[in-house]
């Protein structure tokens, strides 16, 4: 009985792989730009056919060649697109380290050097032509 049962989980797992064998679709991309590639296409027929040619092979070579030439530009802006997220992500998570750099060396610069503390949390004021400190107003 224990056999039997073995057997029938080992075939449900392998009913439940994640990866096909490669003979099956099993991911479509979502088609974008539709209009804009069928525009070019119609340009494309429109160009041609004012140019006196028939609809025959020559045209489908060349709608074949256009299509590619979208494909191609597709493809292109999407790894552009990519690319710069990923440098956006990294000029961020830069930036942030940095502020965090500033603050903790602010807080530390407090910590050792009493004046430091002291000047940081005063307002600077002018009173009779000199410079002084005035603790600021807390909110």
């Amino acid at each position: 009985m224990a056999g039997v049962v073995g057997k029938a989980l080992r075939g449900f797992g392998k009913a439940l792989k994640g990866k096909g064998d490669g003979k099956r679709i099993t991911r479509v991309p979502i088609a974008k730009r539709l209009t804009e590639r069928r525009k070019n296409t119609e340009n494309l027929f429109k160009i041609r056919q004012d140019a006196g040619a028939k609809p025959m092979k020559s045209m489908a070579k060349h709608v074949k060649s256009t299509a590619a030439a979208n494909t191609k530009y597709d493809k292109a802006r999407a790894a552009s697109d990519k690319k710069f997220k990923s440098q956006k992500r990294k000029v961020l998570g830069g930036a942030g380290a940095a502020v965090v750099g500033v603050t903790g060396g602010h807080e530390g610069a407090k910590r050792k050097w009493p004046k430091y503390k002291k000047v940081m949390e005063s307002d600077v004021v002018i009173k009779d032509g000199k410079l002084g400190l005035r603790p600021k107003k807390k909110k």
